[in-house]
């Protein structure tokens, strides 16, 4: 059962089409191993470029966060502009520093952020009853309503 073992944050919510930059919320990594950020994508335009990467910082503060190595920029194609929802997931295994914050930049042309979704992982304790949360529901072996 995957929603006792992770901590589910939505660190950045929906903005409409546009080419600015996004910045989620800083999340403390300090009990977990890892944090798999999923950028939800609604209309793109196809030549336009989506760079979803991720910063960490030894601080809780956007003051000197640093981007990691090894993103890159997605350039939009035709098929991708066909779709009506996408995604881009950044996972960060083991982080070097403590504090991270996952970006979202689509350019050159308009792009719709769903928002990103953040599920920090292999903590040490588990995760916080995820209370943040709306509604959070485990259906184990379910029979058909």
């Amino acid at each position: 059962m995957l929603l006792q073992s992770v901590k589910v944050d939505q660190p950045l919510g929906y903005f409409a089409a546009g080419t600015t930059k996004r910045t989620s919320a800083i999340l403390d990594m300090s009990g977990y191993d890892g944090v798999l950020f999923i950028a939800g994508l609604g209309t793109i335009i196809e030549a336009g470029t989506i760079d979803v990467f991720v910063e960490q910082n030894t601080a809780n503060t956007t003051v000197g966060m640093a981007r990691l190595a090894g993103q890159a920029v997605h350039t939009v194609t035709a098929a991708n502009a066909l779709l009506t929802s996408s995604a881009i997931a950044v996972d960060v295994y083991r982080p070097q520093e403590r504090y991270v914050q996952c970006n979202i930049t689509p350019a050159t042309q308009n792009a719709v952020i769903l928002g990103i979704t953040a599920l920090r992982y292999k903590g040490r304790v588990h995760p916080d009853a995820n209370a943040d949360l709306l509604r959070q529901t485990v259906l184990v072996a379910p029979a058909e309503a």
